[in-house]
């Protein structure tokens, strides 16, 4: 792949087929994926890159549909979402790659609690570009905890659906007392039927 790695990071990178976790999700502090290059219409079709998540780092909620209540909040010059129970955000992004059969998505967004423990479900779908007709590809379960930002990761390998195709993110409050912050979505796309792993 024609990935770039920054050279100040120690890091090295393993691309995974996605076979083998298609629908597969983990929590952890992986990097956010800030050095891959943007998708486009001129990108070789071996790129590993990033999709255009609107306002991923929610300075805004332009781009997002809310369902229940989520608000728009702000701490230290960082921006979130809160979800009450059972709100949930989505957003429809276009799937530069969905020509080619295996393309795979990593989705990476960062979740906290506000006062108690607190479950956040994410799924993704191939969808149309309302984020309607469905159909899904993978989902995880993970829990807020209070105080510091957790990272949530979620991998899973696409299906080909009628043009234009799109990938549905979907991010809800999962049960518990507290509201739920998200923030910093991030949604990474290989042709490879690969995502790279960036530990």
């Amino acid at each position: 792949m024609n990935t770039v790695y920054p050279s100040s990071l120690a890091m090295r990178a393993a691309a995974v087929c996605a076979c083998l976790f298609a629908g597969q999700a983990m929590s952890g502090t992986m990097p956010f994926p800030s050095h891959l290059p943007a998708c486009h219409s001129f990108i070789d079709a071996d790129t590993t890159c990033r999709l255009p998540v609107k306002s991923g780092d929610f300075a805004s909620l332009a781009g997002w549909e809310a369902l229940g209540h989520a608000a728009h909040g702000g701490e230290g010059g960082k921006t979130y979402v809160s979800l009450s129970y059972g709100a949930s955000i989505q957003q429809p992004v276009y799937a530069m790659f969905y020509k080619w059969n295996g393309a795979a998505y990593a989705l990476r967004f960062r979740v906290r609690a506000e006062s108690s423990d607190t479950e956040v479900d994410a799924s993704l779908y191939m969808s149309d570009s309302v984020g309607r007709n469905a159909t899904y590809i993978g989902s995880v379960k993970t829990v807020a905890t209070p105080g510091a930002w957790r990272v949530v990761e979620l991998m899973a390998k696409g299906v080909q659906v009628p043009p234009p195709a799109h990938v549905l993110i979907s991010i809800s409050h999962g049960g518990g007392d507290s509201a739920v912050q998200v923030t910093d979505v991030t949604l990474v796309e290989s042709s490879q039927a690969e995502v790279v792993d960036l530990r």
